[in-house]
C-alpha cells in the first residue's frame, strides 16, 4: 500500500484540504481507496447515508483536481450534484446543509429524454 504523503492524494492530508476532509470522517463518513492493478491508489470514494431522511451523499475524488459529489433521495433522485476540484467539492460537502434542514435542496434534478436520431 502507498502511504498517502507518497501519493498524488497526499493533498488530502495537508492544509487546507485536511480541515474540511476530517470533519467529514468526524461525521462519520465512510471511505473506500480504489486501487489500481499495481495497488496505486487510483481514487477515494466516500459515503454517507442519513438514517433518519434516507438521503445518501456521496464523493470521488481521482485527483487533487478531478472530484465530483452526488446527494440522492430515499427513491434514487439526485438533489445536488458538484464537479470540480477537490478542495471545492469538500468545502461544500461540509456546507451543505442536512436533508432536514429548511436549506437543503429538495427538488430531483431531471434530465430529459435522449431525442432519437435516425
Amino acid at each position: 500500500m502507498i502511504l498517502p504523503v507518497m501519493s498524488s492524494f497526499a493533498f488530502l492530508w495537508d492544509e487546507p484540504a485536511i480541515e474540511p476532509f476530517t470533519t467529514l470522517l468526524r461525521r462519520h463518513w465512510e471511505f473506500l481507496p480504489v486501487f489500481d492493478a499495481d495497488g496505486l491508489l487510483k481514487k477515494i470514494t466516500g459515503a454517507f447515508t442519513w438514517e433518519v431522511d434516507g438521503f445518501v451523499d456521496a464523493l470521488r475524488v481521482k485527483s487533487e483536481t478531478d472530484a465530483a459529489a452526488i446527494r440522492m433521495d430515499h427513491a434514487g433522485g439526485k438533489v445536488w450534484e458538484r464537479e470540480g476540484d477537490a478542495l471545492t467539492i469538500l468545502h461544500q460537502l461540509v456546507d451543505l446543509p442536512a436533508p432536514s434542514d429548511p436549506r437543503a435542496p429538495r427538488l430531483v434534478i431531471g434530465s430529459a429524454p435522449r431525442v432519437w436520431t435516425p
